[in-house]
């Protein structure tokens, strides 16, 4: 076993966080115990046993000691019901329940990468929909059939046979589901359009005031269709493009072709007058922008067509293109300023 996921580890995890709320194991399951409310809702507090229902195996660790974490917030705040245990909660379903397995493989997600608008999306958009494929027990026939209802070689397959396999590690299920992904990747896609310099510039016209240069900078720039929201051009240098944040955060890139950003005066900032609560709808206002205006290609088309111009016109090495990253901006600029 993993010597970061022991019940000893966990524990002295959970001492030096001052969280009040210890792993133990009874039997071959895991149980958390500390100082709780009687379960009648009368009577002093008193040490107890809060039955998880898991195996003590890491993926059982890695989830008791989540829920530890959260059990010892609700106990410091006097907030802690046995009823979300022993009524609604984890143990109202069969150990092998799907349902009881989601709702502790969320916990887990949450507790590894935090609640944010992002996590959220990743949660409801990737993983939810492997879910609902699922029957009422969690079994590796269950997993089989819920595979089998989607079409194989696709990307969809791909995608609910990793959030499975993901579950069923987590729950200790042993099943592969591996070969079942299929043959899928880059030769099923469906290749993108690179639009050429004249397409790029015509279709421009096609977008008015702030989407017009909104669409310069995507061109220019080569930046993912979010990060037009989130960026400056320095006032140090006329052409240096910020970008404050984003899917990989904070960078610095120069323009290919630098006439663009001269001719368009992209230095001249314009405010898009969008808010979305997470990157990839803030993308979603760009796509919708271009679709309204009948541009032929995506606002992804400009991002490839850029990293493709960097290689082919100005003779930058592909893996170098592909980052668009400060370093290598700054370490060309002196070849086309």
């Amino acid at each position: 076993m993993d010597s970061k996921w022991t019940i000893e580890e966990v524990n002295a995890r959970l001492k030096a966080g001052k969280i009040g709320v210890a792993v133990c194991q009874r039997g071959d399951k895991l149980s958390l115990r500390a100082t709780f409310p009687p379960k009648s809702g009368t009577g002093k507090p008193h040490q107890q046993y809060l039955a998880l229902g898991c195996y003590a195996n890491p993926a059982g660790l890695q989830f008791a000691e989540a829920e530890a974490k959260k059990v010892g917030g609700l106990l410091a705040q006097g907030r802690f019901e046995w009823s979300e245990y022993l009524d609604q909660g984890l143990q109202s379903a069969p150990i092998s329940s799907a349902k009881n397995w989601i709702q502790k493989f969320e916990v887990d997600y949450y507790s590894r990468r935090g609640k944010s608008p992002t996590t959220e999306t990743t949660w409801k958009s990737d993983y939810l929909p492997a879910w609902r494929l699922l029957g009422d027990e969690l079994t590796p026939e269950a997993m089989l059939a819920a595979v089998a209802q989607v079409p194989a070689n696709t990307r969809k397959r791909k995608l609910v046979c990793e959030k499975l396999i993901a579950l069923a590690k987590f729950a200790g299920q042993p099943i592969d589901l591996k070969p079942y992904i299929g043959s899928y990747g880059i030769g099923e896609t469906t290749p993108r359009y690179i639009p050429s310099r004249k397409e790029i510039e015509a279709n421009r016209e096609l977008l008015k005031n702030h989407w017009q240069w909104a669409y310069g900078i995507l061109a220019t720039y080569g930046l993912r269709p979010h990060e037009v929201f989130f960026c400056e051009i320095s006032p140090e240098h006329p052409y240096l493009l910020k970008v404050l944040r984003g899917k990989t955060g904070y960078r610095e890139v120069y323009p290919y072709h630098l006439d663009w950003a001269k001719n368009w005066e992209l230095w001249r900032q314009q405010e898009l007058p969008c808010t979305a609560p997470t990157l990839k709808e803030y993308g979603q206002r760009v796509t919708k922008a271009f679709s309204r205006a009948n541009i032929p290609f995506t606002a992804y088309c400009l991002r490839h067509a850029y990293c493709i111009r960097l290689s082919t016109e100005y003779k930058i090495p592909v893996a170098i293109a592909k980052r668009c990253c400060k370093q290598f901006a700054r370490g060309n600029a002196s070849n086309f300023f």
